[in-house]
């Protein structure tokens, strides 16, 4: 019968809080964090979304860390989801400065006593998690990172020329315009096989492609940056995972970026046909599983 795409009904004993925040600068921000079924974890974990997305999106994956006693915190990013809702603030991240300061009081505010932390982000999330790595604040005190299909360069495959023309002038064009939106929605079809997951997508009235030419020359510039041996002084655990078949971010920037790392603890899988949202796919539960059993392995190792 092949793949098919796994929907785990939520388990009653993962519960799920969600919960409005005030960040530092005075911004609403929306959060939701699964619990462990223990009230006792054995890590916690800081989640980034992708572009467009939002964080309800992730309750059939997260449900499976609550399960194994690892506690997820997760935030409709500026911008997007709830967040802009509330704020009026549609495709408007803050840039990187903003958004960094944003990781760093997640990651203090869910930090406790000896239990491993560990940051993930799926694609723009995926990106701005590996830049964090390097620079963040709190870098070093992240037990490790948990990466899929991150926006560091876009694909080739679905990545016409006139797209590469305007990236390529858009940082001294975002100087002059820096609030100026545009609309970059993701083609659907691109995010997953499953033709009802790409529906539900379609039909999400939180998902939009609406950004701030700031806020996607900050991305862009990100992930050039983080492909930069010079900048690449990440040491900490990594798990990077991205699908063969990804048509909206270049697998191949993701091998750059695993090849050229000083961390001793990397890996990198490439699932073999899965789209961008692997999660989202044929065949997600075993993916999902990966991303728990990484964990839990990285847990084990320092206890």
């Amino acid at each position: 019968m092949g793949e098919q795409f796994t929907d785990v009904s939520v388990d009653k004993s993962v519960k799920v809080i969600d919960k409005w925040i005030e960040s530092s600068d005075g911004v609403e921000i929306y959060t939701r964090t699964w619990k462990a079924v223990s009230d006792n974890p054995i890590a916690t974990v800081v989640f980034l979304h992708g572009f467009g997305e939002h964080i309800t999106r992730y309750d059939h994956v997260f449900d499976k860390f609550g399960r194994k006693d690892i506690e997820v915190y997760a935030y409709d990013q500026r911008g997007f989801g709830e967040t802009a809702v509330k704020n009026k603030n549609q495709g408007q991240t803050g840039g990187w400065n903003v958004i960094k300061k944003d990781i760093t009081e997640a990651l203090k505010s869910q930090r406790r006593e000896g239990i491993p932390q560990f940051l993930m982000g799926h694609s723009m999330g995926g990106g701005l998690a590996l830049r964090y790595a390097c620079e963040g604040d709190e870098r070093h005190n992240t037990a490790g990172y948990v990466i899929t299909s991150p926006w560091l360069r876009l694909s080739p495959k679905n990545s016409p020329i006139a797209m590469d023309i305007g990236l390529f002038f858009l940082p001294t064009i975002s100087l002059f315009a820096p609030n100026q939106t545009i609309n970059a929605n993701l083609d659907p079809k691109y995010i997953s096989r499953d033709p009802v997951q790409v529906k539900k997508y379609s039909e999400d009235p939180l998902i939009h492609g609406t950004i701030s030419l700031h806020s996607l020359s900050d991305i862009i510039t990100g992930g050039k940056l983080v492909l930069e041996k010079e900048y690449i002084n990440m040491t900490s655990p990594i798990y990077l995972a991205q699908g063969s078949a990804d048509m909206i971010t270049d697998i191949n920037a993701s091998k750059q970026f695993i090849q050229s790392i000083k961390s001793s603890n990397s890996m990198f899988r490439e699932w073999e046909g899965r789209y961008h949202e692997m999660h989202n796919d044929f065949g997600n539960r075993e993916v999902i599983q990966s991303y728990v059993q990484w964990i839990l392995e990285q847990v084990n190792t320092a206890s």
